[in-house]
């Protein structure tokens, strides 16, 4: 018999004795053992020993123990007295304890390793559990305090005493409901989230497993079987050991199928946990307490849990009194379906994307775990928005209406004569109103990207049914451009229109679609500038539709695309402009043609190609461009917003070039035209937004001037209007990107100060851009973010003393920007973050091998892997310089990295 059939005959035996003998403990044993006959034949065999016999043993194993604990009780242990024992696991037992030495008034819990387990596997458990326990300094984690060894041996160490009464017992006692609920559940994934943040997965999430003070804050207790998670081993495989000891109500598929264990593990338990705090029911239905190997794996590793509403309807929840389960229909389902999803791949993708959910259902926002229809994004929208949704739902109305009446209109006009083409261009006029007017007015309104979706979802189906009928209709060709360069702004942003349009807006970050919508646009710009070439406004239209795409493409990338299409829009606009050097509209678009091409070109905040002189003398003739509109329009707000774009784009090139005193004078002006923005249009978002990123900027240049504490002030403003702008418009996902720079750029300045925010903040980055990310794939500039927030992580890690958490976070940051390198070989920043990244884990690894409590061999691997890393980085910046592509401020790079290199060297010899 193995261990693990042991264990369940045990469990079986011991519950089979709570019960009559007779009837009712065959019937028990038959149902316990139903599917596994070799059980039952050990179970029957062991109980057809006399009852006496049992009895006898019962009372010997009773009075050792006791005789046990007394023998310990009154014990001096270091600085304590153990009072009374208060817990008993297999390892050893758990002893309340005050301080012996009269120096102050204190209790504790000491958990002390009993004789006879003391083998050098429970002793490696036992001391892990300690060294977990040392790394994890957490307001709802119960901490260490002290550790050491008895004096016959035995290791103990002393915890923190929590008084308190189990979650789910508190929730009954102090009737909670849901919302209170949850806001106390979000504590414990905080908690558990610090957890994996320090590479610490706890493997036994459970209600006995989390103790609520009488002040009503969560302490999590027992890692015990927690695991540390090796970066070079991941994820973690489960031992028959293992098995035995995870509860069955809250196991994770994954752990009953003895397959690797990673954090999701833990995110598939808390959502068991929050099924029964709601439903008052275990989301596993298990015949007995203690299941059958067979059913055990059937229940939890394919039977899908109910919905928690469908619990509560069923009157099944005895545990609480949530009653109503219209209070868990929906959302919540949803979320906690999400969690308890059998793949580990389908869950959440860490306990922040599941907290982040529970937060959005508080606040009346669309939870990511629901199918996001347009009727679902609408209730929400309204229950935020009570005030102003009657002007915003006629808006709504009138975009369904005009496409809906455009589409009928349309088939009539195919059947009619000159009263359809009469009627068939009404249609088309109602239509470009739908998609300009009603579309501009509300742009700007927070929460409106739900809206422009299904606005451009309907709009497509409408233009691409139009074009079929265009032919060589120049009024409709232009119509159809016009229309398609807007959808393209609402997909994927950046687009640049002339006079009057804003620079940015929010978008729903589809690059590849706006990048298709965009591209229909100038294919139909070309085909009406070749029919008269000699059209000023035609080529004009032509030029605006290259630099658009160019917009697209720098942010997506390849930087080569945006350069080619701002290339070509030059010999397009210049001739023009020369003819009318007056119009708005030709400067306007030139300045805008210019900043996009130098930021292509050279500037380190994009994708580009390294040309930082070509990048600075496009973006003067842009300032300049833009200076004159502004000063000639001062009503003219767009002139404005352009300006402080291109001294912001100033700023990040004299960053390339190391300047950093002009690079602050620069983002100091772009952050006071953008006050001035705000305050002129306080409901605007795009210019809230605009300061957003100024004030990160400015936060950004002090950080490299070694001022983080004169930096965080700014770092924190920015964040707070992105918080703000997020609630708001959760679709966003330019906002949404800017507020993962914003939580990076928070974490980073905080560092080693306030170790638990700074890495709640770069976690929470980390996990905004993953989102991003997934939902597209495609956009080379959300790579390169999330890449270079796991850089920022590794960094504070250093600063932190944790060398192998620093060593993870630049190998998971190397992983994702040389993925990028190799999708576009030619982007100077994706290649300058990939030397960052090698650097940094070289830097990792140095610090690992300076740790003195290394041993010799491990500190020499140490030293090997930092030199190797170093090689690379050097690799990259070498190869850069001879393309001429390694900016000014990294000139000094090469030579700084060859002397990290000699450092190894001089260690390893």
């Amino acid at each position: 018999m193995n261990p693990d059939q042991w264990q369940q005959v045990k469990a079986v035996v011991a519950d089979a004795l709570e019960r009559e003998e007779g009837i009712e403990r065959s019937e028990f044993v038959a149902k316990a053992c139903a599917d596994d006959p070799a059980l039952r034949l050990e179970v029957e065999s062991m109980l057809a020993v006399s009852a006496s016999k049992f009895d006898t043993c019962a009372e010997k194993v009773a009075s050792a123990r006791e005789e046990g604990v007394a023998s310990v009780v009154g014990r001096r242990i270091g600085a304590y007295e153990l009072i009374r024992e208060i817990g008993r696991g297999g390892m050893g037992a758990v002893y309340l304890a005050r301080r012996a030495d009269e120096e102050f008034e204190k209790e504790v819990a000491i958990k002390l390793l009993k004789r006879g387990t003391d083998t050098d596997e429970l002793l490696r458990r036992f001391r892990a559990e300690r060294e977990i326990l040392a790394r994890l300094e957490h307001p709802n984690i119960a901490h260490l305090i002290d550790a050491g060894t008895t004096d016959n041996g035995l290791p103990y160490f002393v915890m923190e005493y929590v008084v308190g009464v189990t979650i789910t017992e508190f929730c009954s006692a102090n009737h909670l409901g849901v919302d209170n609920r949850l806001r106390l559940f979000l504590k414990i994934c905080a908690a558990i989230q610090f957890a994996h943040q320090h590479l610490v997965v706890h493997r036994d999430v459970k209600p006995a497993n989390i103790l609520v003070t009488g002040e009503g804050e969560p302490k999590l207790l027992d890692f015990g079987i927690a695991k540390l998670l090796d970066p070079a081993e991941v994820p973690v495989t489960v031992t028959a050991l293992d098995r035995q000891r995870f509860t069955p109500d809250y196991a994770s598929p994954e752990q009953v199928r003895g397959e690797p264990i990673t954090t999701v593990s833990d995110v598939y338990a808390l959502g068991a946990l929050l099924y029964e705090l709601l439903a008052g029911a275990s989301p596993h239905r298990f015949s007995t307490t203690h299941p059958s190997p067979t059913e055990l794996f059937r229940v939890v590793a394919e039977q899908e849990p109910l919905r928690p509403s469908a619990v509560i309807a069923k009157g099944e929840n005895s545990k609480f009194e949530i009653r109503d389960s219209k209070l868990l229909r929906g959302d919540l389902d949803n979320i906690l379906l999400q969690a308890l999803r059998k793949e580990p791949a389908r869950r959440y993708p860490g306990v922040n994307a599941f907290a982040e959910d529970i937060r959005r259902y508080l606040g009346n926002f669309p939870v990511r775990a629901r199918k996001d229809t347009l009727r679902y994004r609408t209730s929400k929208f309204i229950r935020r928005n009570r005030i102003g949704v009657a002007a915003a739902a006629l808006v709504f109305l009138a975009l369904l209406g005009g496409i809906s009446v455009a589409a009928w209109q349309a088939r009539r006009a195919r059947i009619g004569e000159a009263r359809a083409l009469e009627r068939f261009n009404q249609v088309r006029q109602l239509a470009r109103f739908v998609l300009f007017d009603y579309h501009d007015s509300i742009a700007a309104l927070p929460g409106s990207t739900a809206v422009r979706q299904r606005l451009v979802q309907d709009a497509l189906q409408y233009l691409d049914n139009l074009s079929k009928e265009a032919g060589s209709d120049i009024a409709l060709l232009h119509e159809l451009a016009d229309a398609y360069e807007k959808v393209a702004a609402v997909q994927g942003g950046s687009a640049l229109s002339v006079r009057g349009t804003v620079l940015t807006a929010s978008n729903l970050g589809d690059t590849p679609g706006a990048l298709a919508s965009q591209s229909k646009a100038l294919a139909i710009r070309e085909q009406v500038a070749n029919l008269d070439r000699s059209n000023p406004s035609d080529q004009q239209a032509l030029a605006h539709a290259h630099v658009a795409l160019g917009g697209l493409y720098l942010l997506s990338g390849p930087p080569e695309k945006a350069v080619e299409h701002y290339r070509k829009a030059i010999p397009l606009v210049e001739p023009l402009l020369e003819k009318n050097p007056t119009s708005e509209d030709l400067r306007f678009l030139a300045a805008s043609n210019y900043i996009g091409l130098a930021k292509a070109l050279g500037s380190p905040g994009y994708a580009n190609l390294g040309d930082t002189k070509g990048a600075l003398d496009y973006a003067r003739k842009a300032l300049e461009a833009y200076a004159q509109l502004a000063a000639e329009h001062p009503a003219n707000l767009a002139y404005q917003q352009a300006l402080a774009n291109t001294h912001n784009a100033l700023g990040h090139l004299f960053n390339a070039m190391g300047e950093r005193k002009e690079q602050l004078a620069e983002m100091l002006k772009a952050a006071e035209i953008d006050k001035a923005l705000v305050a002129a249009e306080p409901g605007n978002t795009l210019y809230r937004r605009e300061l957003a990123v100024q004030l990160g900027n400015v936060g950004s240049v002090m950080v490299q001037l070694k001022d983080k504490p004169g930096a965080l002030p700014y770092f924190r403003e920015a964040l707070a209007i992105y918080d703000a702008l997020v609630a708001a418009d959760p679709n966003d996902a330019s906002t949404r990107r800017q507020w993962a720079v914003a939580n990076r750029n928070v974490g980073a300045a905080l560092g080693a100060t306030n170790r638990e925010e700074a890495l709640r903040s770069l976690q929470k980055a980390i996990d905004i851009l993953a989102d991003l990310v997934g939902k597209n794939p495609k956009n080379g500039d959300f790579r390169r973010q999330w890449a270079f927030s796991y850089l920022a992580l590794s960094r504070v890690q250093v600063d932190l003393d944790d060398p192998a958490g620093a060593v993870a976070s630049a190998v998971e940051g190397i992983k994702i920007d040389e993925a990028l390198v190799a999708d576009s070989p030619a982007d100077v920043s994706a290649q300058n973050t990939l030397a960052l990244l090698y650097t940094q884990l070289g830097a990792a690894h140095a610090k690992g091998a300076a740790k003195a409590d290394e041993p010799k061999e491990s500190q020499r691997e140490h030293w090997r892997n930092a030199k190797e890393a170093y090689g690379k980085s050097l690799e990259i910046y070498q190869a850069m310089k001879t393309k001429g592509t390694l900016a000014g401020a990294d000139a000094k790079k090469p030579d700084e990295i060859a002397a990290e290199i000699a450092k190894c060297d001089e260690a390893l010899n």
